[in-house]
């Protein structure tokens, strides 16, 4: 029986390891094309087309299966397959398939969870208990992964944009445009700040086809639902109207947003000592205690006083 766990619980962990890596070629990687284009002084513009033809042709079959397993299962109105697009534009993700990839390995995972479910039930006699928890955690997988991603994007936009701030000032003072700004900032940090290059790509591309400085500044709040970039896209567009100094107005942007994170760093300073309280009480101490206790316990054991 305990040889069967074993078997059963190899399986299911080589299993995660290939959907792992299916979403590392979906969703992942492009670093190398990043960099020779970036070597290569090419546009930002034309980055997204780089990659798609740099990403080879395993991810296009990966995706045709997600979106032909999520065809029957796609929301039906289109209020919820926006809120689940908006989850995916704050992750960084624009691709127009990525609603159907995402709800495609929703299922493709819950019946792999269940499948996986009912083999540990069948060995282990828990057969309810295995089928609940393996399609459960094959449900839940992609949404805790979606969260993780939003969350590293958002802190990528928080720690890039002091920086981008500050090219933006070098920039308007040598005499380009805001939105000419935006499009040399977003090829300076393309390799540096991968996250922050790619909004004001965005936002340079959408001033280009015709939208309104005003308007684009509004989406880049809105498509990262970052606060920094919000606040960002408030000022410039209040010293757009008002015609106050713009590179004032940048600098000191930059200075509040680097107050913030250092006052950030130093609240996490202050609470390592709390978290690092129950660790100490929970393994340290009794490490401790026994190194220190242990001899005097034993050779007290040894000559019979115990």
């Amino acid at each position: 029986m305990n040889d069967t766990i074993l078997l059963l619980g190899c399986v299911f962990g080589a299993v995660a390891l290939v959907i792992f890596f299916v979403f590392r070629l979906i969703v992942g990687g492009g670093g190398d094309a990043k960099l020779r284009s970036r070597l290569t002084a090419n546009t930002v513009a034309d980055a997204p087309q780089r990659e798609q033809q740099h990403a080879g042709g395993v991810a296009p079959i990966l995706q045709k299966m997600g979106q032909a397993a999520a065809a029957p299962f796609l929301p039906n109105t289109r209020e919820k397959q926006s809120d689940l697009r908006k989850q995916l534009g704050r992750a960084g993700i624009y691709s127009p398939s990525a609603v159907k990839v995402m709800t495609g390995f929703k299922v493709i995972l819950l019946s792999g969870g269940l499948l996986g479910g009912y083999l540990f039930g069948v060995a282990s006699n828990q057969l309810m208990l295995g089928l609940s928890v393996g399609g459960l955690v094959g449900y839940l997988l992609p949404t805790f992964w979606l969260k993780q991603k939003i969350k590293g994007n958002q802190k990528a936009l928080q720690y890039g944009l002091a920086d981008g701030l500050d090219l933006m000032v070098i920039c308007v003072e040598a005499g380009l445009t805001v939105d000419a700004a935006m499009q040399r900032v977003g090829q300076e940090l393309m390799i540096a700040h991968p996250s922050i290059s790619r909004e004001f790509a965005i936002t340079y591309m959408e001033t280009r086809v015709g939208l309104s400085r005003q308007d684009a500044l509004k989406n880049l709040g809105t498509r990262t639902g970052n606060e920094p970039l919000q606040s960002l896209a408030s000022m410039l567009t209040q010293a757009d109207r008002f015609g106050t100094s713009i590179a004032n107005a940048l600098r000191i942007h930059a200075d509040t947003l680097r107050q913030q994170r250092q006052h950030a760093a130093e609240e996490m300073a202050a609470k390592a000592s709390v978290k690092m309280s129950f660790p100490l009480v929970l393994f340290i101490f009794p490490a401790t205690f026994i190194v220190l206790a242990g001899p005097t316990v034993i050779g007290l054991m040894n000559s019979g006083m115990l």
